[in-house]
């Protein structure tokens, strides 16, 4: 037991000691604007594909039933249902098209996973969008899982008590499982280079139990009864699109610093845990 604490201690001291702290902000910054650009039309494509897998009606139902658990204040339950009903509406060529904008968030991250990895990469670019759209594949099944979920999670979370207690501990299970997956697929088909299968679960899996904690802490966010267009002189789209920029802002900061773990933690296991010091991030 205390070997394993010791590998512990020198894997987290070699992420801190090789991570570039001065200019992470502004790759996570770069990869946040490619978020707000590809997230939506990737929701929509994915809840189209969920709509012709399951249904219209079930996937419908399955929304409102999330939707019931999920505080009602700044606009969530609206926009939410505008999604869902947009993607049911959206023909297959639509679905199609959605896919190009969607790709571009493949790209912002190929490019801001590049400056914490160890490896150089070229066409970042175009294998960022390709990686994404292979993705891309996998997003509808998690996002099913998720709505799955939500008629036995949703009532859970308005009963409030020992009920919520409950429903928290299961929510947080299920985008557990989902978000790590999501990012093992992510660290392994978008990020360059080629990370080891075991460094690949521990560092997605990891990375994944953090970001499912923060993403709990965004609904907290969404139950505090303060506008966010208050800083804006009252204007209800700028202090939205704000808002969830500077969550998604925070959110990258965790992603890259999963994967710098994780691409230290492949290191190691690639030297048989010999100790000997990864090289700085290009």
């Amino acid at each position: 037991m205390s070997g394993r604490r010791a590998q512990a201690r020198d894997l987290a001291r070699e992420v801190g000691r090789t991570f570039p702290v001065s200019d992470v902000a502004l790759w996570a910054a770069g990869a946040t604007y490619f978020g707000i650009v590809g997230l939506v039309p990737l929701a929509l494509a994915s809840l189209w594909a969920v709509g012709r897998l399951v249904g219209g009606e079930a996937l419908t139902g399955a929304m409102e039933a999330a939707i019931g658990g999920l505080p009602g204040g700044h606009g969530t339950p609206q926009a939410l249902r505008t999604l869902t009903a947009t993607a049911l509406s959206m023909a297959w060529w639509q679905a199609l098209v959605v896919l190009f904008p969607a790709s571009l968030y493949g790209e912002g991250l190929r490019r801001a996973f590049r400056q914490v990895s160890d490896v150089t990469d070229r066409l970042t670019g175009w294998r960022g969008r390709l990686g994404l759209l292979g993705v891309a594949l996998v997003a509808p099944f998690l996002v099913l899982v998720v709505l799955t979920s939500s008629p036995l999670v949703g009532p859970l979370y308005a009963d409030g008590g020992w009920s919520l207690v409950l429903g928290i501990v299961i929510a947080f299970h299920v985008v557990f499982l989902t978000v790590s997956l999501a990012l093992v697929a992510l660290f392994r088909f978008v990020a360059p280079g080629h990370l080891g299968a075991r460094a690949l679960l521990i560092g997605g899996f990891g990375t994944g139990s953090v970001i499912a904690g923060f993403l709990q802490g965004f609904v907290l966010f969404l139950a505090i009864p303060i506008e966010w267009s208050a800083p804006f002189g009252g204007l209800p789209i700028v202090g939205a699109v704000t808002a969830l920029a500077l969550w998604l802002y925070l959110l990258h900061l965790l992603v890259l610093a999963g994967y710098r773990a994780t691409v230290v933690i492949d290191g190691a296991l690639a030297r048989g845990g010999r100790g000997r010091e990864a090289p700085e991030p290009v």
